[in-house]
């Protein structure tokens, strides 16, 4: 193997694994009481418009032992842009002690997933927010779209409220240009049945 391949290699090597280690500490652990909880998004790096899920982990501490149940005893909200709207936390399969809590994220952004209930009895009440050193805010596609840029539903409807806006103008201006001709028409014959 010459030199210039074993460099690529080893370049190549060290880029799958900072990309590895970077989407695996995509998340926030945190100690509540005797638990540890690790919550992000499933789908790292969360993009715009596109489905994703709260990715929510509870294990004891001290064992490691994943708790399970916890769809029945915990809500999740997802909060964003100042609006919140509640998630159904459902477990994953074959994953004990893994939960996910589906959505589409429609704003790119800070997210903060909220959680209240119980787990195994203890009263929990905790908020986890995206950003540096926690887990990744929603990105915005457009840097990363190739060939053709598509434009992000929000803008679609407010073009399409503006052409919407600019249609109905014209139409009351084409009522106005209507009643000004039909009034030019019976003042215009006025005037000519008084010659008469």
């Amino acid at each position: 193997m010459t030199r210039v391949k074993l460099l690529a290699a080893f370049v190549l090597a060290a880029c799958l694994t900072a990309f590895a280690l970077g989407a695996a500490s995509a998340h926030e652990n945190r100690a509540v009481g005797k638990y540890r909880i690790t919550v992000g998004f499933i789908n790292e790096p969360a993009l715009l418009d596109e489905p994703n899920a709260i990715d929510f982990r509870v294990v004891v501490s001290d064992t490691q032992k994943p708790v399970e149940g916890l769809e029945k005893t915990v809500k999740a909200e997802v909060i964003a842009g100042g609006k919140s709207m509640p998630i159904a936390l459902r477990s994953r399969y074959g994953q004990p002690g893994a939960y996910a809590g589906d959505f589409i994220p429609t704003k790119a952004g800070a997210y903060i997933f909220h959680f209240t209930g119980e787990i195994e009895g203890a009263k929990i009440d905790e908020k986890f927010e995206s950003g540096p050193g926690r887990f990744n805010d929603v990105a915005d596609t457009a840097a990363m779209q190739f060939p053709d840029k598509v434009p992000a539903p929000a803008d679609v409807t407010a073009q399409l409220k503006a052409a919407n806006d600019t249609a109905a103008g014209a139409q009351s201006m084409a009522y106005i240009g209507i009643a000004a001709g039909v009034v030019g028409i019976v003042v215009g014959a006025l005037s000519f049945m008084r010659r008469k």
